[in-house]
């Protein structure tokens, strides 16, 4: 029996809160499963990974530099993170505004890399890594903006799946963007319940009434991908904050599913 069939059996047994999108496989065995997993939701912090990914593939096309310093936008925007109470802080290396992006979702240091690399790059990105529901069209939390931010279970795993495989950043931008994977400070979803030697590469994101995680699962080296994309959420905990909830706790056990899938 192979991961598919176990995860999928698992899948099957787990109670899943709200509105469902789901797509895992192991990366050797390279079978889907799926649920719900091309219904396009709000992607909240889980697109940071694929603007990660865009921001290092210009480092290595030489147009950007890891560790030249890059104005703070001025509008130092609310949500997630840290930049917006150090307001003495006016420039960052791209390297540490992509640290603080994903390790603690920090939304100004996000729309700083997003100047930095501009939407194009990102739309392209996408489409080469074969995303076909992903769209980035404005800045974190500039809900007064035109334009959509949304994604699919399916393409946040085929970006994790082509970080991982080495197709879609050459190695040793692979192993960075892997390491700011590896230090995401919000553990209560994929992480939660892996067993003592697990890890876990992960991208959380939350809204009122949504929560998701996205990320690779192993031991030494990532072996499987999945993502979990939560929405239309109706208990009180997901729809008047921002942490918690049964979908967190769903979520994890999935994790741990996946992770026992692999044998």
């Amino acid at each position: 029996m192979g991961f598919a069939e176990r995860f999928r059996a698992d899948v099957a047994r787990t109670e899943l809160p709200g509105r469902v999108g789901l797509a895992a496989w192991d990366l050797a065995e390279r079978e889907p499963v799926v649920l719900g997993a091309e219904r396009v939701v709000p992607a909240a912090s889980t697109i940071k990974v694929l603007i990660m990914v865009t921001a290092l593939r210009a480092v290595h096309a030489g147009t950007l530099e890891l560790d030249a310093p890059r104005q703070l936008p001025t509008e130092r925007v609310g949500g997630a993170g840290l930049l917006r109470q150090l307001r003495s802080v006016e420039r960052l290396s791209l390297r540490d505004l992509i640290t603080l992006m994903v390790v603690i979702s920090d939304n100004a240091a996000t729309n700083a890399v997003i100047d930095a690399v501009g939407f194009d790059a990102i739309r392209e990105c996408a489409a080469n890594l074969g995303c076909t529901g992903t769209r980035v069209e404005r800045k974190l939390m500039h809900h007064h903006e035109p334009g959509r931010n949304e994604t699919t279970a399916l393409d946040q795993a085929r970006v994790l799946d082509r970080l991982a495989r080495g197709a879609a950043l050459p190695p040793g931008l692979t192993e960075h963007a892997l390491g700011v994977l590896a230090e995401q400070q919000v553990r209560d979803r994929l992480p939660a319940l892996l067993p003592v030697g697990a890890r876990c590469w992960n991208k959380t994101g939350e809204l009122l009434g949504l929560r998701h995680d996205v990320g690779l699962l192993g031991v030494d080296r990532p072996q499987a991908v999945i993502a979990v994309l939560v929405d239309e959420l109706t208990d009180e905990r997901s729809c008047h904050g921002y942490r918690g909830g049964p979908a967190c706790d769903a979520i994890a056990a999935l994790g741990r599913s996946a992770f026992d899938a692999l044998g």
